[in-house]
């Protein structure tokens, strides 16, 4: 089973840039062969072959529709098309549309099992690397959101906390 992990995001616009931290944090990691990490700034079209060619996509990425901040959520199947339709995160196609695309591009082939995982951010309006303080606490949930799904073990698991930790000691130092 091809696994496609999607990490949005624009690193230069503070929590936006979340889904890329996580998905740097996610391509450190021994991942089963058929897992393929993808860092993109955007869900656009460039992303069909990508999306098309999965049997499982799970798309990373921050959202903004007014949970706490550092709030993670995750997402399987149709649910996420409605969520996505109701978060204030602009990207120059919908989740719902880049689906439907996907299918009509392979229309003998099974559609992909898509889930989401998303961070609640608040620093969309503001440029910088630095995340807020309650984003940056949620990446390890996510990381663990991301591996549990990909069906990973307990080690595997344990190295995505301890990659967290270095990742969140670096981002200190910078």
């Amino acid at each position: 089973m091809a696994t496609r992990i999607l990490c949005l995001g624009n690193e230069l616009v503070r929590d936006d840039g979340v889904g890329i931290r996580i998905g740097r944090i996610l391509g450190e990691l021994p991942l089963p062969a058929e897992v393929c990490v993808e860092l993109a700034p955007h869900l656009g079209f460039a992303l069909l072959d990508v999306v098309a060619g999965a049997d499982c996509v799970i798309l990373v990425d921050a959202m903004s529709t007014g949970q706490p901040p550092g709030t993670c959520v995750t997402l399987a199947g149709r649910a996420i098309e409605h969520y996505g339709a109701g978060t204030s995160i602009s990207h120059t196609i919908g989740i719902a549309e880049l689906m439907e695309l996907a299918r009509r591009l392979a229309p003998d082939r099974p559609p992909a099992t898509l889930h989401f995982v998303g961070v609640e951010g608040v620093a969309f309006a503001d440029y910088g690397t630095e995340m807020t303080a309650a984003v940056e606490a949620a990446i390890p949930e996510a990381v663990d959101a991301v591996l549990r799904i990909v069906g990973a073990d307990d080690g595997l698991r344990a190295a995505g906390r301890q990659a967290c930790a270095r990742a969140r000691a670096l981002a200190r130092i910078a």
